[in-house]
């Protein structure tokens, strides 16, 4: 048995940011600019035209696509790690290691594309997500962040007893093993799209707050959910598990998310045309489900004439034919009604059981 910590620190990761956002302007606290000939200008009002000349850089705006890559990234991985092993001894052979963890950061890699891109919903790679001139705002558990791992491997030769009728190929040669499979599910972000128009754009994570009643839907429209969902109070504050739903996971695939609870952002001060801000919803703040996976091989060995040796084995993946969940797929929010799809469940980890044969000679 071994118990051990592990932790690791790291500061300059790539990121992607903004540093110079517009300034919002107000009556009282109005924004000059002045033009080529020197006459100025002043701009008291908040609107997604005059943003660029709200930019802190005249030209820089990133409504015209600028951006910053800097080495911004903070990142902090604990963990406590426990294996225990039973080295091959008697066809035995077994090891379970359980990770505890926790990691943090402001940006995080990517999984699946490069590192400067948005990796899969409701994950922002290396960008940074709301208020892009405040990298510390990001910070929180990480795009990788699994809470607790438990992997269990072995494989064992069968024992044949030693009475003389168990002595033949029939009965010698076979062995069994597997890997187990028990972890967390990875944190996601509830996103609007909709968000920091008065600040160029950029992606925010929502608003707590229970959102307006929803548009009149069709009544043919059977497929939207948000309907039957639990309600609150339009405009009163929620919280982040008030926009978790309860249940099985098979019962929640529909509406693993409530959107009642997660409002888009909110429009900026002194904004005619309805210029809005960002969300206040922590990243990362939402979780996808628990997920366990089974795989088991059977293998039998035999000889023909002592120089012919084969190995047949049945490998099966799945094994107990469970899915295993991924997060939502469409944890986009949108203007009212919502899509049909959001928060929903549409994909799953690993593929329904599978088997597969093999055979091999050696000679």
């Amino acid at each position: 048995m071994e118990v051990g910590y592990v932790g690791t620190h790291y500061v300059g990761g790539l990121g992607i940011w903004d540093p110079f956002i517009a300034k919002l302007a107000s009556p009282t606290s109005p924004i000059t600019v002045r033009d080529r000939n020197g006459v100025a200008y002043s701009i008291t009002q908040n609107t997604v035209a005059n943003e660029e000349l709200r930019h802190q850089i005249l030209g820089l705006s990133r409504k015209r696509g600028s951006r910053y890559s800097g080495n911004i990234g903070v990142a902090m991985y604990k963990s406590l790690q426990v294996t225990v092993s039973r080295r091959l001894h008697q066809g035995l052979y077994f090891q379970a290691a359980y990770t505890r963890s926790k990691t943090k950061d402001n940006v995080s890699g990517s999984l699946s594309t490069d590192e400067l891109n948005a990796t899969r919903a409701g994950q922002n790679g290396a960008n940074i997500y709301n208020a892009q001139d405040n990298v510390q705002q990001n910070w929180a558990r990480g795009d990788f962040d699994r809470p607790h791992r438990l992997v269990v491997s072995y494989s064992y030769d069968l024992p044949v007893p030693k009475s003389s009728f168990f002595q033949n190929q029939l009965f010698k040669g076979w062995s069994i093993s597997g890997i187990v499979t028990y972890q967390s599910g990875l944190p996601f972000s509830v996103t609007d799209g909709t968000s920091g128009t008065a600040f160029g754009g950029g992606t925010g994570t929502g608003l707590l707050i229970c959102r307006p009643a929803f548009d009149p839907l069709s009544p043919n429209n059977t497929a939207n959910q948000t309907l039957s969902m639990p309600a609150c109070v339009p405009g009163a504050i929620t919280t982040v598990g008030s926009a978790v739903t309860s249940g099985r996971i098979q019962d929640r695939l529909v509406h693993y998310l409530n959107p009642n609870f997660i409002s888009l952002a909110a429009n900026v001060p002194f904004s005619p045309d309805n210029a809005k801000g960002y969300g206040n919803v922590p990243r990362n703040s939402f979780r996808g489900p628990f997920q366990q996976n089974w795989d088991v091989s059977l293998i039998k060995a035999f000889t023909v004439k002592e120089s012919h040796q084969f190995t047949a084995r049945m490998d099966v993946f799945n094994l107990w034919n469970h899915p295993i969940f991924r997060a939502p797929s469409n944890v986009a929010l949108a203007q009212s009604p919502l899509t049909t799809t959001f928060g929903q469940i549409t994909e799953t980890a690993v593929p329904a059981r599978l088997i597969q044969f093999g055979l091999t000679y050696r000679h």
